[in-house]
């Protein structure tokens, strides 16, 4: 679980770990996962570019998929256990308004079918509403 945590949020290397870049290479911090330490590592320019372009996906790829109760698999009859041991309700089904004359899209892969409005999210309220953009 360590080992995979660490790919979680962060690709490759932040700011912070990087102590210097100069003509001799890059320096940079690293955790020696055997000793628990903290080591300091220096390498060529291209070396280190070499090692950091190794970490940048490739475009549509994930870089974490679901898994354990999370998976596409078993998501909802896990997920139903779960709530039923944490003695959580069921989620509400979203409220769908039927109005007089729902308005009407055209598809936007086809352009020839017609979507629907089945359901309105409704607009979250921010909690920091001084934070939003007023143009």
């Amino acid at each position: 679980m360590d080992y995979l945590g660490r790919y979680t949020y962060r690709i490759a290397i932040t700011n912070r770990r990087i102590l210097g870049v100069d003509d001799d290479g890059v320096r940079f911090t690293y955790k020696d996962y055997r000793t628990e330490q903290r080591k300091v590592m220096t390498l060529t320019g291209q070396e280190f570019v070499r090692r950091f372009l190794q970490h940048i996906l490739p475009k549509g790829l994930m870089r974490v998929r679901h898994y354990g109760f999370l998976a596409n698999r078993c998501r909802r009859r896990k997920l139903d256990l779960i709530r039923v041991a944490l003695k959580a309700p069921a989620p509400r089904a979203p409220v769908v308004h039927p109005a007089a004359d729902p308005p009407h899209y055209p598809c936007p892969k086809c352009r020839a079918g017609q979507l629907h409005v089945v359901a309105e999210i409704p607009k979250a309220v921010s909690p920091f509403p001084f934070l939003e953009r007023r143009c």
